[in-house]
């Protein structure tokens, strides 16, 4: 006896994950919760037994299975859209019969893919774990480099995080980076567990929410660890490359080539069309500095850097057109930028005395006019 957590729709064909099928039948995927916090997939093949599972799903009841037989099969982390494997190393089962079952001397218990957990839950599991939701205070971000992902140079970002249970570290890419800000608190859904040492750390995928709540407090002793202090340099551009990279939303793959004036976009891998403003766009590139002494400084640009650079020149008409852009900051007569210990440019712009923001040309011809400095939608 177990409880039914969730059940797929019927399918008919070779079994799902098992290679060694090759014969096609009819059966549904189903999580089930056999111990405390045991949770094993279950291949049952009575299709007319799915609404069992569906009623004791909703209901939080327990089912019993007969004519139940254990398998060593593979099993996959993410079977169907309704169906997850906590415990991709523990067998299957295959049933043939279902019903409803009586009382289970275990609580029903939801799966740590949709519960709410403290940091020192997190801390307990081991390495490659799904983490349902976790609320903690953002405290600094420690390291910050480009990652190849795809093929495609990707901003990463790692923070310390915490709640009054204990304190960890959470890998955030690319967007997500924009959202979070030291000192505040959120909260992170869809998250995975890897070891760092002893210690189990976080990071984000690319289905990771994150959203802003009120603070959650901090332990009574919070380790800050020692951060290098970021450079500040200054210069005349003497060349500029940004890349604006379209992400699919589905499949999150980078697109070659998307027409600046399409209103729809065919994704390139996964085939699935879509509004042009539904793509999620990253930048990344380089900037190329001359110093008073003749020295040049080649600096990468990260995602951040140019999506703030952006947002406070009001620059939403060019934001997806990087040739725009170029033209933008090579047509800047001086350049400041602030650089990390990994060599990445965090900001940069021309220093406006009036406003004490790096701003463009356009930048301060709109806080002239007492213009608004926000990015448009798609940015």
């Amino acid at each position: 006896m177990y409880f039914a957590m969730a059940s797929s729709s019927v399918e008919e064909g070779p079994i799902t994950g098992d290679k060694t099928s090759q014969r096609d039948v009819c059966y549904f995927d189903a999580t089930t919760q056999t111990d405390q916090g045991d949770y094993r997939r279950v291949l049952c093949f009575s299709p007319e037994k799915r609404v069992v599972f569906q009623q004791a799903t909703v209901n939080k009841q327990s089912v019993k299975s007969i004519d139940t037989e254990k398998t060593a099969t593979a099993t996959r982390a993410d079977l169907t859209s309704s169906c997850r494997v906590e415990a991709a190393q523990k067998p299957q089962r295959r049933s043939r019969r279902a019903a409803a079952a009586e009382q289970l001397p275990f609580p029903w218990r939801e799966p740590r893919t949709t519960e709410k957990v403290s940091i020192a839950d997190v801390l307990a599991l081991g390495p490659r774990q799904r983490v349902g939701v976790v609320e903690a205070r953002v405290l600094l971000a420690t390291a910050n480099r480009m990652v190849p992902l795809n093929g495609v140079p990707s901003e990463l970002r790692v923070f310390e995080i915490c709640d009054p249970t204990g304190q960890t570290a959470l890998t955030l890419w690319d967007r997500q980076i924009l959202s979070v800000q030291e000192g505040k608190s959120y909260r992170f859904a869809a998250l995975s567990t890897r070891k760092e040492g002893d210690r189990t750390v976080l990071a984000s995928s690319p289905q990771t929410v994150i959203t802003a709540v009120g603070d959650v407090g901090q332990p009574p002793s919070v380790r800050m660890p020692a951060v290098a202090g970021d450079q500040t340099v200054r210069g005349q551009v003497t060349g500029v490359q940004i890349v604006v990279k379209p992400r699919c939303r589905r499949c999150h793959a980078g697109q070659e080539s998307v027409a600046a004036r399409s209103t729809t976009h065919r994704c390139e891998p996964c085939g699935i069309l879509l509004r042009t403003n539904a793509y999620v766009f990253t930048y990344f590139g380089v900037v190329i500095l001359a110093r008073g002494n003749s020295e040049e400084l080649s600096l990468t640009l990260t995602n951040s850097a140019v999506f703030h650079y952006v947002r406070k020149n009001c620059l939403a008409r060019i934001a997806h057109d990087g040739p725009s852009l170029e033209e933008e900051v090579l047509g800047l007569s001086k350049l400041e930028a602030t650089v990390n210990r990994e060599g990445l440019v965090v900001c940069f712009g021309a220093r406006s005395s009036g406003t004490g923001e790096w701003l463009s040309k356009a930048g301060r011809r709109a806080v002239e006019r007492g213009g608004d400095l926000r990015v448009g939608r798609g940015v």
